[in-house]
C-alpha cells in the first residue's frame, strides 16, 4: 500500500512537471501572455492576459503599445509596424534596439520604466542601445485574429538592457526578461 502511494506520488509530481515545461517554448519564453523583468535587486513576472493593447501612432510607418503594471509600477513601450502585412515576415525574427524610455521610433524596439527596487520611489530608466548586451530579439510572431479595424498578434521576445536611475546617471543596473503580447495593428 505504501509502495503504491509512493509511485502514485511520484507519477503525479511527473505529470505536473511536464505540463509545467509546455508552458515554456524553445527560447525559455513562457507561452501565457506576460512581461517579465529581473534586476540585480527584484525580478518579477506580471501577467498580461488581461492586457488589452491597442496601437498609437508613432510616425507613418510604426505605431506602439505601453501599459503600465500596477503591481509593480513597470511601464513598458513596445513599437510595431502600423502595416499589418509586415507583422508576419520572417525576417522580423532578429535583435532590434533598446530605446530610451518612450523614444522609440522604428518596429519592434523596446523601453521601459520601473522601480529601483520594490516599493522604491526612485526608477530606472532604458538606455538607448543595440549591442550584444543591449538588446529586443523578435522570437515569434503569430497571427491570431481580426477585429473590425485591427488584425491580432501575438509576439514573443526576449530583451536584455541597460537602464539608469532617474537623477542618477552613474547608477546603471542591467535588466534581463522576456515577454508575450497580444498587440493591434491596422488591417490595410
Amino acid at each position: 500500500m505504501r509502495k503504491t502511494l509512493s509511485i502514485l506520488l511520484l507519477l503525479t509530481i511527473i505529470s505536473c512537471s511536464k505540463s509545467t515545461d509546455n508552458s515554456i517554448d524553445s527560447n525559455g519564453i513562457s507561452n501565457e501572455l506576460h512581461l517579465s523583468f529581473a534586476t540585480p535587486d527584484w525580478n518579477r513576472t506580471i501577467n498580461c492576459e488581461k492586457l488589452n493593447l491597442f496601437p498609437d501612432i508613432l510616425n507613418d510607418s510604426t505605431n506602439y503599445v505601453s501599459g503600465t503594471s500596477a503591481s509593480t509600477s513597470e511601464t513598458f513601450c513596445f513599437s510595431l509596424p502600423a502595416d499589418s502585412s509586415q507583422m508576419s515576415k520572417t525576417t522580423n525574427l532578429k535583435k532590434y534596439a533598446i530605446k530610451n524610455y518612450f523614444e522609440n521610433n522604428a518596429p519592434f524596439q523596446f523601453s521601459q520604466k520601473l522601480p529601483l527596487n520594490s516599493g522604491s520611489s526612485l526608477r530606472l530608466v532604458s538606455i538607448d542601445s543595440l549591442s550584444s548586451y543591449s538588446y529586443n530579439q523578435v522570437t515569434e510572431i503569430n497571427y491570431v485574429g481580426f477585429e473590425p479595424t485591427y488584425c491580432l498578434f501575438n509576439v514573443k521576445c526576449k530583451y536584455i538592457m541597460l537602464a539608469k536611475e532617474v537623477g542618477n546617471d552613474t547608477n546603471i543596473k542591467p535588466i534581463t526578461g522576456t515577454f508575450h503580447f497580444k498587440v493591434r495593428t491596422s488591417r490595410k
